[in-house]
Order: structure tokens, then sequence, then C-alpha cells
């Protein structure tokens, strides 16, 4: 297989699970260097011991991307050791349940907007000095099908996906003649723990599996995807 991402070193946040594991697996399978972030130890080592298994270089970091006050060591502790960054790839989620507005707590709807909306920007914020120092960078939000449909019951979780698609834009309208560039990528339903929480009432074989939509987020990570800058893109459209 061609090792394209040889020398490339991509940050991939929720790499512990679902689709931040298998965009981790398919980086490493084609020989990239990741920084994988996750809260799970246990299941960070898993992803890092597959990535070896296929040829590539894993570095997990256990991190919990709601505690703001940890980013700054975090970049403190990789700059002098990372030379760069060539990708940063927002994987991270969490919900509990779809619930409706009248009902959701005020707790739960801000731990949905801290980590699908403001861990996102601001580790993006926060590793912008390492990604400048990349000949190219490609930085990737991950959304959901609510980007494009009115869908009821998603609360904060929501909005927070539907927000991405104009964070990807401003963040690229604040730096338009740059080497890195900004998009979100919508995979579509996918078989993992978030989407059986989600929709208890379909069948998960039903679904493709997480590991489907890896190469969609390889295209957009691969120089060939310069041309994408600030926009939304579904994943079934890259491949």
């Amino acid at each position: 297989m061609s090792k394209c991402f040889e020398h490339k070193i991509i940050m991939v946040t929720g790499a512990s699970d679902g689709i931040g594991q298998q965009v981790a697996a398919a980086l490493g399978e084609q020989g990239a260097s990741v920084i994988a972030l996750g809260r799970n130890e246990d299941a960070l080592g898993v992803t890092q011991k597959r990535i070896e298994e296929l040829g590539g270089r894993c570095l997990c970091i256990p991190f919990d991307l709601t505690n703001f006050d940890d980013y700054g060591k975090l970049f403190l502790a990789l700059k002098n050791q990372v030379p760069h960054l060539d990708g940063l790839v927002h994987c991270a989620g969490s919900l509990d349940r779809c619930t409706p507005m009248q009902y959701i707590k005020v707790d739960k709807f801000r731990d949905a907007l801290d980590i699908h909306l403001t861990a996102p920007n601001m580790l993006t914020q926060m590793m912008l000095p390492l990604l400048r120092r990349a000949e190219s960078a490609s930085i990737i939000f991950t959304t959901c099908d609510m980007v494009h449909d009115d869908q009821n019951n998603w609360h904060a979780y929501g909005f927070a996906k539907r927000a991405l698609a104009y964070v990807a834009a401003m963040w690229q309208g604040e730096h338009p003649d740059k080497p890195y560039r900004f998009n979100t990528l919508n995979p579509g339903r996918v078989r993992t723990e978030l989407f059986k929480r989600a929709y208890p009432g379909i069948l998960p074989s039903k679904v493709p599996l997480a590991e489907s939509v890896a190469p969609a987020y390889l295209k957009l990570l691969a120089d060939e995807s310069k041309g994408f800058r600030g926009q939304s893109l579904n994943a079934a459209d890259l491949m």
C-alpha cells in the first residue's frame, strides 16, 4: 500500500473509539505519525497498538478536552518535540441520549456545547503555531446531518454541529492566504456507540462501519484536497 502520509504528523481527537480510532488507524497504515487524543487510556492503548502494527507511529495522550485549563500544558509538552502538525482532525464527541429542549438540564446542555463546539475551536487555536510550521495543513471539524437537515431532540449537540459549518468558514476567512485550510466533514450515519445511543430503534447492522468513512478524512487531509477551503463537505461525495 502507498505510504502517502509518510513524514506527516496528524493529531486526531476522539481517537480511543469510533470514527477517530478508525481515522487514526488508517493514517497509521499509510505511514503517518499520529498524535492520538482521548479520555480512555486503555482504549488509546488499543489504538496505538493497531497503528504500530499497520506500520505507523503513535503518540497517545490521555486528555479530557473539556478541561480547558490544560490546553496550554498540552501545547508546551508538544512544541519542542513535534516539529509541525500537518493535520488536526476533530472527532471527539459525546451524547447520552436525544432529549427535547424543554427537558434538557443546564449541565448536559453546557457539556454538549463544550465538547462539540468550544473544544474544537480552542484546540485549533492552541495548536495553530504547530500547524503554521507545516508546508500545508488541513483542519477537519466533524459535523453531522444537522448541517443540512432540521432534526428535533438533539439540543446543544445539534446546535454545535450546525455551527461548525460557520466555524470552518470563519477560520478560513480569517486566514485566506495561508497554506492551512479549514473544512467540515459530515460522515453520515455510521456504526458507533454514539449512534447506538442516539438511534436505539435502528439495528447497528443496518448502517456502515465507522472505518468506511476513514478514506474521506484521508482524502481531505491529503495535498490533493488543497482546493477545499472553508467548505462543508459530505464523506459520501469524497469517496
